[in-house]
């Protein structure tokens, strides 16, 4: 009898801590559970506390990594993240921010986030295709061509093309928080003179892993070659490869200037960067701390779109100071490109994701 009564106290005592404790994410990380469970109306009522957060409400850590280099737009939007955050939740949120691949590849980050060993990323989407089969449509070279800041913002943030996006990013395991941007763009720095498309016949060009710029660039005439952002300076430094091609304040953070001789201003992908988080994570913060982060988060997308805006003038400054001679195609030359790029890159991505993707996101531009 005794031995039956042990049983069943043991049965009890586990089913409580099993039912209100803990839910486990990740490696080694242990949130309380019960602090998340609300109704879903109750999403729609965030408001950041007027008071504060308790001093005795539980804490949260994130680790977010990216592949720019320190100093870069990206890299200082996750440090004005950082000081947000821990500002307004009196340091019941903490961000830690590794730069310049420190935590891996874009590919390995984004698997890492979906198991929660990191929590967070802010980077340019190019990589998280391969997660995101949708994230695709924002490789169309020139799609954002002659467009406002305010027409691509209310295509990626909101619009019919958003909702699919945000659908794709929850049943992948992540929360899209935002894309920020300024209608600014990647360019081309390089070591031979380009004023037309048939100049970039021939050229060795680093680009991203990413099969859209591949078939893009082979388009141009030019051999497109990947090659890790670590190992870039080396391999222009080197002759391994003649241009690359990145927003200015990459280009000027990783110090290209001192191993190219041209910026040619191509416009031909736009420069955005998007903002994740693991969902689950995320969701598990109480509804007072979920308004805090998304306050902070709006406010430093702000921060990062004014940088950005800025940056397309003093960044592309600060390399021409550096010695870089400046480029700028006649606009002829960018129809040509677009054209070839359409023709090329558009057929790939309409065979990968389905055309409703691919036309909702080149209406929602259209709007």
């Amino acid at each position: 009898m005794n031995k039956l009564k042990a049983f069943i106290m043991v049965a009890v005592l586990f089913t409580i801590s099993f039912g209100s404790a803990y839910i486990i994410f990740g490696r080694n990380l242990t949130i309380q559970a019960s602090q998340s469970k609300t109704s879903a109306a109750g999403l729609e009522g965030k408001a950041v506390p007027a008071g504060g957060l308790p001093k005795d409400g539980p804490e949260y850590l994130y680790t977010m990594g990216h592949g720019a280099a320190e100093g870069s737009i990206g890299d200082l939007y996750c440090l004005k993240f950082k000081e947000l955050v821990e500002a307004a939740s009196s340091g019941k949120i903490m961000v830690n921010v590794y730069a310049g691949s420190q935590l891996g590849t874009y590919g390995e980050m984004l698997m890492n986030l979906l198991t929660n060993d990191i929590q967070g990323m802010i980077f340019q989407p190019a990589p998280a295709v391969s997660f995101i089969p949708q994230l695709a449509v924002l490789d169309l070279p020139y799609a954002f061509l002659g467009k406002t800041q305010e027409q691509i913002d209310k295509a990626l943030n909101h619009s019919e093309f958003t909702e699919m996006l945000d659908e794709a990013f929850t049943k992948a395991g992540y929360k899209r928080m935002s894309f920020a941007q300024a209608a600014t763009f990647r360019e081309v720095t390089s070591n031979r003179a380009i004023y037309r498309m048939e100049d970039f016949k021939g050229l060795n060009i680093r680009t991203l892993e990413n099969k859209y710029h591949i078939a893009f660039w082979r388009s141009t005439g030019a051999n497109p070659t990947p090659v890790a952002f670590g190992e870039l300076y080396l391999s222009l430094q080197q002759g391994l490869v003649d241009a690359q091609e990145n927003p200015y304040d990459t280009s000027r953070a990783a110090k290209f200037y001192e191993v190219q001789k041209y910026i040619v201003n191509t416009h031909h992908i736009l420069y955005p960067n998007l903002f994740i988080v693991n969902k689950f994570y995320y969701e598990s913060m109480p509804f007072t701390y979920q308004a805090i982060f998304d306050d902070c988060h709006n406010k430093a997308k702000a921060y990062a779109q004014e940088l950005m805006a800025r940056g397309a003038i003093t960044e592309q400054r600060k390399l021409i100071d550096s010695g870089l001679t400046r480029i700028d195609l006649h606009d002829n030359e960018l129809q040509k490109l677009a054209l070839s790029a359409r023709a090329a890159v558009e057929p790939i991505i309409r065979s990968d994701i389905v055309d409703k993707a691919v036309d909702a996101f080149l209406a929602a531009l259209n709007d």
